[in-house]
């Protein structure tokens, strides 16, 4: 693991394996490259030189918990947001992923050898996107309204861990609306928890289809916050928008519930997009591309907010993230306070993530 954050510290300095070679008192670039590829050990005068010439912390390159180098990142950010601020948060939730992964670990969870992909890429057309995400619907038994249990059907079924964190927030408002992140071994969903419900479900959706899809066409690091189905998105973005379009609203579904007299009635759409568990904004261009509306109530209805009354904020991380720490505590093998460290919180802070998750707090304050 050492190997891959070298190459990542290297790369954020821009430095060539020369230069890094010529710093650290090596002969040759071959020596670095052996040291980034893993067939090398770092010494530990080394690791202090490498320290001082790239200007990390010791903890970078040894913490267990770093997947810098290895995990990749697919952000869904406001344009606002400095790309600065954006790697330095990357590097928190990097954390909260590596902790997710050493978890499992402890608990002997490994990653299926048949990992599971949907067959589309960048040649495909929005159709090609919606079927798939269809069939996927049937796949995964989600049901009329797979909003309703899409979350749980994507960690038990797909073995993929959804995260609830809250990331940076700026004047506007939310800054980052979620992510996905791709390991050799493990792939994980990042969501804000703090947007609206309707816009939590649409980002899992939306990222659900670049994990699915990572090999066929690896995403952008950085994607603009979306609009659901709106216009002005790259084409990957826009594949993406039309596969959580059809997952969270199957045309089948739609059919069948949805009174033909009343497709003009906003307040009637607006009441079916809440059944459906997604706002009115991306309810009502799944309409207008089924041509079940026209220009004038898809106007009228993306302009609709969705009211939270009624759904209240998630826990931060998720339940099963926070029972294996807790096993993981009250073991031995970990201490609260790198734990406390790793999750960007005190002990008390630590303690209270328990017990909003009704189990015991797994040390002593």
């Amino acid at each position: 693991m050492i190997g891959y954050r070298v190459k990542a510290a290297r790369e954020s300095v821009n430095w060539s394996q020369q230069r890094l070679a010529e710093e650290l008192g090596f002969k040759d670039r071959q020596t670095v490259s052996d040291l980034e590829k893993g067939k090398r050990a770092l010494k530990p005068e080394e690791l202090m030189q490498l320290c001082t010439s790239l200007d990390y912390e010791i903890e970078f390159f040894i913490d267990p918990f770093v997947v810098a180098g290895e995990g990749q990142f697919s952000w869904r950010a406001d344009a606002a947001l400095s790309q600065e601020e954006l790697e330095n948060f990357e590097l928190k939730a990097g954390q909260w992923v590596g902790l997710l992964r050493w978890l499992r670990q402890s608990k002997g969870r490994k990653a299926s050898a048949l990992k599971y992909s949907l067959r589309i890429s960048a040649a495909s057309s929005y159709e090609d996107a919606q079927r798939g995400a269809e069939s996927l619907v049937e796949e995964l038994d989600l049901g009329m309204f797979p909003g309703e249990r899409l979350l749980e059907t994507v960690e038990d079924k797909l073995d993929i861990p959804v995260l609830h964190v809250d990331p940076i927030q700026g004047d506007g408002g939310e800054w980052i609306s979620g992510a996905a992140c791709s390991l050799r071994d493990l792939a994980v969903i990042l969501i804000n928890r703090n947007e609206p419900p309707g816009r939590q479900n649409w980002d899992l959706a939306h990222e659900l289809f670049h994990i699915l899809t990572w090999d066929a066409m690896e995403p952008d690091h950085r994607e603009v916050k979306g609009c659901e189905m709106g216009p002005g998105t790259r084409r990957m973005e826009q594949l993406a928008d039309n596969f959580a379009s059809a997952l969270l609203m199957p045309r089948s579904s739609v059919e069948k519930i949805l009174d033909p007299g009343k497709t003009a009635d906003i307040d009637y759409l607006y009441e079916i997009s809440s059944l459906f568990k997604v706002t009115p904004r991306a309810f009502s261009w799944r309409l207008f591309n089924l041509k079940i509306i026209d220009d004038l109530v898809l106007s009228g209805l993306a302009a609709r907010k969705q009211d939270p009354a009624g759904y209240p904020v998630p826990n931060l991380l998720s339940s099963n993230f926070m029972e294996m720490l807790q096993e993981t505590l009250t073991n031995g093998d970990l201490s609260a306070r790198k734990a406390a460290k790793t999750l960007d919180t005190n002990l008390h802070g630590l303690a209270d993530l328990f017990r909003q998750y009704n189990l015991a707090v797994p040390f002593d304050l």
